[in-house]
């Protein structure tokens, strides 16, 4: 099934930020400028990156009670108060994340023109574009997304998986 916004939606035009950084813009769009007060502080965007926080998933999976538990006690703190977090012992073979990420990085380097043929549609969250967005005066994320739902089965839109690059069927 399609995606299909839940009402229609005013977003306005949205640039393509590669396209934006490709043409060296004297200013940034005003879309993606955010305001004084939602921008971090100096001291919070100084924080080390070693304090992401990491998820043991094979204490998940295969720990006994009380790792079990801390564990998620752990993914629960990581995402109510980072949104996100690092994953080790996962049991994913290297070489098959290495292979995902080129035909991820092979996809956004094509053509704007070829990746347009995935559109994002206002208010859904699989294809090309930006997701989240309800207004013409919303604030955008300064990145290009690309999304496609897998799980549950029947929330697949097989007309969103591009065609190129190849390997990315």
């Amino acid at each position: 099934m399609a995606p299909v916004p839940i009402s229609p939606i005013n977003v306005g035009h949205i640039d393509d930020v590669q396209e934006l950084r490709k043409a060296r813009p004297a200013t940034i769009p005003e879309r993606f400028v955010r305001d004084m007060t939602e921008r971090p502080t100096l001291a919070t965007a100084l924080q080390p990156p070693d304090t992401v926080p990491i998820i043991d998933f094979s204490r998940l999976v295969k720990g006994n009670k009380d790792e079990y538990k801390s564990e998620m006690l752990q993914l629960t703190r990581a995402c109510e108060e980072w949104g996100f977090f690092q994953v080790i012992n996962h049991g994913i073979d290297l070489s098959l994340l290495e292979s995902i990420e080129k035909v991820a990085r092979d996809f956004f380097v094509l053509p704007l023109e070829e990746k347009q043929k995935y559109p994002m549609l206002p208010g859904t969250v699989q294809g090309y574009g930006q997701a989240f967005v309800f207004s013409e005066d919303q604030k955008l994320d300064w990145c290009n997304m690309f999304a496609l739902g897998l799980e549950p089965h029947f929330i697949r839109v097989p007309k969103l998986w591009p065609a190129k690059p190849l390997k990315f069927r």
